[in-house]
């Protein structure tokens, strides 16, 4: 099936924005709008995942639905989006009932709790859609006739990517799904705005949550990987005016905060390899000094366990680093981490920082989007 494309024509000096990966955080966005002091003067396109994996899809799901009625707010489906509404028409419910199990923070569960029904295995699903279709027909269709790509005169909305230039002849899954746009080799004619791929996965030795711009293919990265990530944000890309490329961001995020009291002079000693390994480095050409693993690449060999931390050896590079024994988990073929840094951030005595993790040798911060570990003291908020 091709992509449908909405095209649409921005007044000229009127402020546009774009996020997108809200997922159901509706606290989050309404603070950000509040911080962006967004108004009826400007165009908001919302990026596509709207909904699933966070703690309020339908309310948030209603609360754009009533934006779109008010204000020029623009939202293009998701890969979470139109699998709510797909997964809906399985005709023969096991793959309803099984995503509905599996996906316990999604929007058809919240329906579900509304109307008091209780999913389980026993479920009767065809009452259950019976139920959701006579009380909420009106927002299952307003997701499934959302479009799949919105373009403008100088910038296009799609959730994931684009194959080409050619809008017209996209296919709708591959604009939804495509993962890592900025490593696919598209070279655009005008900025393709798109969410989908948390840009912290770009990131290989410094954990960055901030959007990415790339004016070499003309694309504009901006899920900040809120909900999903630990050091997530929901980031806001701004565009003064339709014919400016003087672009900025806000974001937010939710993380507790915390104010540096004291730094030390000498980091690296709490982060430095235990005796046992200190003769047993590997060696490798051209060592980093901080690495950044996530999900596309995470399993590990445990070298030595600790309290709270465990020296660590990622398979593929070969590198060694403490990482947080919470965050690693053991499937059949061996251990795998959660993503992890060794990354140790710069910063200043009186800054306002976001605590992520407090731990006995330090802190896991983040400062305006970036993520590492900082070993003095800090008084919390």
């Amino acid at each position: 099936m091709l992509a449908s494309v909405k095209r649409i024509v921005v007044e000229e000096n009127r402020r546009m924005i774009a996020v997108s990966d809200i997922h159901g955080n509706l606290s989050g966005l309404k603070k950000l709008l509040n911080k962006l002091n967004f108004s009826k003067e400007d165009y908001l396109f919302i990026a596509g995942d709207m909904i699933e994996k966070g703690p309020q899809s339908l309310n948030t799901l209603r609360f754009i639905m009533e934006l779109c009625k008010t204000h020029n707010v623009f939202p293009v489906k998701g890969n979470c989006d139109f699998a709510a509404v797909e997964i809906y028409h399985d005709k023969v419910h096991k793959e309803l009932l099984n995503y509905m199990l599996r996906r316990k923070k999604c929007l058809l569960n919240e329906m579900c709790e509304i109307l008091s029904i209780k999913v389980s295995r026993e479920s009767d699903m065809k009452k259950i859609k019976e139920a959701l279709d006579q009380n909420f027909s009106e927002e299952l269709n307003w997701i499934a006739g959302l479009p799949d790509i919105i373009d403008t005169q100088k910038f296009t909305f799609v959730h994931a990517g684009l194959s080409s230039k050619e809008l017209d002849k996209q296919k709708a899954e591959k604009v939804r799904s495509l993962d890592a746009f900025l490593n696919q080799g598209v070279y655009l004619d005008k900025y393709c705005i798109v969410g989908h791929w948390p840009v912290v996965l770009y990131s290989e030795a410094i954990p960055d949550c901030n959007p990415i711009v790339d004016n070499k293919h003309k694309i504009i990265s901006i899920d900040g990987g809120n909900v999903v990530k630990r050091n997530g944000q929901l980031n806001a890309f701004i565009i003064p005016h339709i014919n400016s490329e003087e672009f900025s961001y806000l974001s937010f995020d939710e993380i507790r905060e915390g104010i540096i009291i004291s730094t030390t002079e000498d980091n690296n000693r709490f982060w430095n390899s235990p005796k046992s390994k200190e003769n047993q480095e590997p060696d490798l050409p051209d060592k980093q000094n901080s690495m950044l693993i996530h999900w596309i690449d995470n399993k590990i060999n445990v070298l030595e366990k600790e309290d709270e931390f465990s020296y660590c050896e990622h398979n593929s590079t070969k590198y060694r680093m403490w990482i947080l024994n919470k965050y690693i988990y053991k499937e059949k073929d061996g251990y795998y981490c959660e993503d992890s840094t060794d990354y140790q951030l710069p910063v200043k005595t009186g800054e306002l920082v976001s605590v992520i993790e407090v731990t006995k040798k330090g802190y896991l911060i983040k400062k305006n989007g970036i993520t590492g570990w900082f070993f003095g003291n800090i008084e919390l908020l």
